[in-house]
């Protein structure tokens, strides 16, 4: 019984043990202020000069993509290619943007679509992408990683 007490008495004083508050790091940086508001399609309007990377694809691609506030007038221009029609949406912090069907640049006479989901980070737009190719032998899924800087053509 006096083992057990004196060991009842040693978890208290444990569990109740003040100690010394833990020391801080004066030259740590601040914590990061949270977000000023959510996200949104407003953030990601204007231009941007993109570099996607494809998967099984040695060379980028270069784009450029165009996007007002509203979300209403987005575009995808290829080099040397008209503007491509765009659906943009925001889904959490992500834009999405889906492109019309349009004939691949990496694929001749091979139709494609693609379906990029984009974050802002440090000022950059980066994101992954899945381009949906329509081959004679069916459809063709390529995954791929985007990112973009503002900036005019």
């Amino acid at each position: 019984m006096r083992t057990a007490s004196g060991l009842f008495t040693l978890l208290v004083l444990a569990a109740c043990g003040g100690g010394d508050a833990p020391a801080t790091d004066e030259s740590a940086p601040p914590a990061e202020a949270a977000p000023a508001g959510p996200v949104t399609m407003a953030d990601f309007a204007g231009t941007w000069q993109n570099t996607t990377m494809l998967e099984g694809t040695p060379d980028p691609v270069a784009s450029v993509t165009e996007g007002s506030a509203d979300g209403a007038d987005w575009t995808m221009t290829l080099e040397g290619r008209d503007p491509i029609a765009l659906t943009a949406s925001m889904s959490g912090d992500s834009l999405v943007l889906v492109t019309e069907p349009y004939e691949s640049i990496l694929r001749d006479g091979v139709t494609v679509t693609v379906r990029t989901a984009g974050v802002l980070v440090d000022g950059r737009m980066v994101g992954t992408l899945v381009a949906t190719y329509q081959t004679p032998d069916g459809e063709e899924i390529v995954r791929g990683t985007i990112e973009g800087v503002r900036g005019g053509m």
